[in-house]
């Protein structure tokens, strides 16, 4: 490996990069050359700390795009379904508008099938180790672009911009939902295609041959293929020609010019596809964060996630794949942490503003973050839920980037000869920290217990985390119950429902009619009087979920079997008292009473307050001719 003359900096270049004069001598050494160690411990790093992945097996979503999905278990045959149906179809079996603008993110979810056509069968080892290899395949690409905008800045290797950018990016902690997560693959195809798209653009502005600008437009193509923010490199692109290029404004306005008709024939072809351009938001709180709040609570909780993800980046700890009402909270925009965001945010825009015109490499990470993150920001698009960590993973680059220069350039120039060993060490430092925090992270990711365990310490707030909690610890309670029902495993058995209870409870003290809470707390209910035949149990904590949930279809199934109990005057009382309570709700609650009020009066028809109630919920739900029938007979009871 050559190594280059260490260079001291003054102070103005530390502002302002030295544009290009040498393009030729840059690439006549070869990036090999230059990088080949350092693309090499990149790779190694990727495998390393990530390495443990691939003994897991499928969670959260990826039954969505893979286990549960029709097109994916076609192998090759799904492709063509993949590619031409809006990306939740495959699991749902239609369209189901579930999110804002829908889904259409067919390239990752193909390879799933690619995988599954080579293989003959869904293998988790195999996605994972795919995901791994892709990682690391990003990270030297990062590598290979920062190697080409920060060319002039001259330093051994191990101390240059580049490979500490690299090295930052590689090791982030943001990362892990991304890569040690198989659904995570679309946001590493989306950076991996993206750079290869910069990578391009760049060599085009420096060569102006034919063959870089198809190779980024290709892959700027593929890159919204895997998925939609990708179209922020519509603006990245341009910007890092105009930091780090020649001052040939021919070229930024062609690369603007051609990826403008990539990006409109995307957005024409996913149109197609699914139907819409952008859509309405869900009226589902957990599709819709914002369902129910102020314009100027949506505008605090949002500036809360975006301080948010620049303290997970300065400080990565706690992590968590769940940030759904209200981990993150419903606050005003006149709040503190709201308006810290908007100052730190409007200080942001001011450093861009200040370095513009000097070609700052501060500016440009602050405006590669910026741009990335804005379309995940909920400011223009609700993407469905407050935050992400995974949708750090693009951002974060920009991040790398003032960290590098700041480590590389900013130290180096400050301790003068010693310079260098100390940008050395705070790096082995940071990246050394940022590893073992990732290697403590990984292990969430091994099977749905274990991440949701995660998940309910690191966002105790969060209703959709404390309900999948629930749903575990239910769905072992299934798979023991089947296996018999001795004594001890009839402890073991109660044991597992009080914990579904535990945290089926903490989900509806969150969001009190949350669905999944409900069912959990509906499922617990029912199998607790199927081990023990508690009926009084059974209406202590029935009676709540029904007045919460009367809708919940499994309710009716459950009434039906409890007929067969013997418990007919407990069950009178009962059905009576809640029939009667739904009555006293303003919305649509109280057309229910009908189905408990009809109970009850099956098992005890003379009961003059149970056909009265019949009367007014009849009458409450528009059956006019029904509700006269029983107010008559509610009179010839007198």
């Amino acid at each position: 490996m050559g190594k280059t003359k260490e260079k001291k900096l003054n102070i103005d270049e530390i502002k302002k990069p030295i544009l290009l004069h040498t393009v030729g001598d840059f690439y006549r050494g070869g990036f090999l050359n230059k990088f080949g160690y350092a693309s090499l411990i990149l790779a190694i790093l990727s495998f390393a700390i990530y390495y443990h992945s691939m003994d897991f097996g499928y969670v959260l979503d990826d039954k969505i795009v893979i286990t549960d999905n029709a097109f994916t278990k076609k192998g090759f045959g799904g492709i063509g379904d993949i590619m031409t149906k809006e990306s939740f179809v495959g699991y749902f079996g239609e369209t189901k508008n579930l999110v804002q603008g829908n889904r259409y993110r067919p390239l990752s979810i193909a390879t799933f099938a690619l995988e599954q056509g080579i293989v003959g069968e869904q293998n988790p080892k195999i996605s994972h180790f795919v995901n791994i290899i892709l990682y690391a395949l990003t990270n030297i690409l990062f590598l290979m672009c920062c190697a080409l905008l920060f060319r002039n800045y001259q330093s051994a290797w191990y101390v240059s911009i580049p490979f500490i950018a690299a090295l930052i990016y590689t090791t982030h902690p943001v990362h892990v939902e991304a890569v040690a997560n198989i659904k995570g693959r679309d946001e590493i195809m989306t950076m991996l295609f993206s750079l290869g798209s910069l990578y391009g653009a760049l060599r085009y502005s420096d060569t102006v041959k034919k063959k870089w600008l198809l190779l980024s437009l290709l892959s700027y193509f593929l890159a919204l293929l895997s998925k939609e923010n990708a179209i922020t490199f519509l603006a990245i692109i341009p910007l890092a020609i105009y930091f780090f290029g020649h001052d040939k404004i021919q070229v930024i306005r062609k690369m603007i010019w051609t990826l403008l008709v990539v990006s409109v024939f995307f957005v024409a072809l996913r149109i197609a596809v699914v139907g819409q351009f952008l859509g309405s938001a869900a009226d589902d709180i957990m599709n819709n964060p914002f369902f129910g709040m102020t314009i100027l609570e949506r505008m605090g909780s949002t500036m809360y996630t975006l301080i948010k993800y620049v303290g997970l980046l300065l400080f990565p700890h706690p992590l968590s794949h769940d940030y759904y009402p209200y981990q993150i909270p419903k606050v005003s925009i006149f709040t503190m942490i709201p308006l810290l965001s908007v100052a730190l945010y409007c200080l942001l825009g001011y450093g861009a503003w200040r370095g513009w015109k000097t070609k700052s490499s501060y500016a440009f990470g602050i405006l590669f973050f910026v741009c990335t993150l804005s379309i995940m920001s909920n400011i223009a698009i609700n993407v469905g839920t407050f935050m992400n960590e995974r949708f750090l993973f693009m951002p974060s680059a920009g991040f790398a980037i003032i960290a590098a220069y700041f480590l590389s350039q900013f130290l180096c120039n400050k301790f003068e000869s010693m310079g260098k060993w100390v940008s050395l060490a705070v790096t082995i430092v940071l990246v050394g920290a940022y590893s073992w925090k990732v290697l403590g992270r990984v292990p969430a990711w091994e099977n749905s217990m274990t991440l949701n365990r995660s998940a309910v310490d690191a966002s105790p707030n969060s209703a959709r985390a404390n309900a999948f909690m629930a749903t575990a610890y239910f769905e072992l309670y299934q798979s023991k119950y089947q296996n018999g029902n001795g004594p001890n495993q009839i402890k073991e058995l109660y044991n597992l429902l009080d914990s579904t209870e535990l945290y089926g409870q903490k989900a509806i003290e969150i969001i009190p009619d949350y669905l999944n809470g409900n069912q959990m707390l509906l499922g617990n209910a029912s199998e607790k009087y199927k081990l023990g035949s508690d009926i009084s149990l059974y209406i202590k904590n029935m009676k709540p979920i029904i007045l919460r949930r009367p809708d919940l279809p499994f309710i009716k199934d459950f009434s039906e079997y409890m007929k067969t109990t013997g418990n007919d005057e407990r069950l009178f009382v009962f059905h009576k008292d809640v029939g009667l309570q739904l009555l006293q709700f303003k919305d649509n609650r109280k057309v229910w009473a009908i189905q408990y009020l009809t109970y009850a009066y099956n098992i005890r028809n003379n009961d003059r307050s149970i056909v009265e109630g019949l009367a007014a919920a009849y009458a409450a739900a528009g059956s006019i001719e029904e509700s006269n029938r029983w107010a008559e007979l509610a009179k010839m009871m007198q």
